[in-house]
């Protein structure tokens, strides 16, 4: 089916490329913010206007999906494709606006170490969006291996955050960040199995 694309079709990766680039600068900057040693507030301002292109494109995507009959792929993989992509983009920007809503001045332990992840998996989600007619089976199964990874460094965060910290404010504010970031590297998995997904069903 990639083989034989339509002008219209083409305008779905176009979007999606578009997409996820967003992201990754999201990402990106998400990752200075976590891993300063004092947070750099000025990042969020970067950030946001990211978090509202992509927006713009997930709606775009949708309401073409409602109008075009032919797609280059199943339109329920699409509309899950961008569902997932959009949460991601949510999600980085709520954990970064999580910093400025609870007044976090200096670095969190072990955010650092999860936003670098996170990253990562949308590099490598970026690749397999790239050039999705090539069937970039690596690079989803890499963004999988960093979801196993990211989540042995959030159980360790939690278990040191629940022995050393004696602030219950403080606690439920940090663990509340880890929580959200943890979940990011849990959708960006699911938007690997969905990419997956469209590979096999299309081999």
């Amino acid at each position: 089916m990639f083989k034989q694309l339509r002008p219209k079709e083409v305008k779905y990766f176009e979007d999606f490329n578009e997409m996820i680039s967003h992201i990754s600068e999201m990402a990106k900057y998400a990752n200075q913010l976590f891993s300063s040693d004092v947070i750099d507030y000025s990042l969020l301002l970067k950030i946001k206007p990211l978090e509202q292109r992509c927006d713009e494109l997930a709606s775009k995507i949708i309401k073409r999906l409602n109008k075009t009959f032919i797609t280059p792929f199943d339109r329920e993989d699409i509309f899950a494709l961008v569902k997932r992509l959009s949460a991601i983009s949510d999600m980085l920007l709520g954990a970064t606006n999580r910093v400025e809503t609870f007044n976090i001045t200096e670095k969190i332990k072990y955010t650092d170490k999860v936003s670098a992840i996170i990253l990562q998996q949308i590099i490598e989600l970026g690749i397999a969006i790239q050039d999705i007619k090539a069937r970039r089976i690596n690079e989803c199964k890499a963004v999988n291996d960093l979801e196993s990874e990211a989540d042995k460094i959030y159980q360790q965060a939690n278990k040191e955050l629940f022995e050393e910290e004696k602030d219950a404010i403080k606690l439920i504010k940090v663990k509340e960040i880890l929580d959200i970031l943890e979940r990011t590297s849990d959708k960006c998995q699911s938007a690997a199995n969905i990419i997956l997904a469209i590979f096999i069903k299309n081999n």
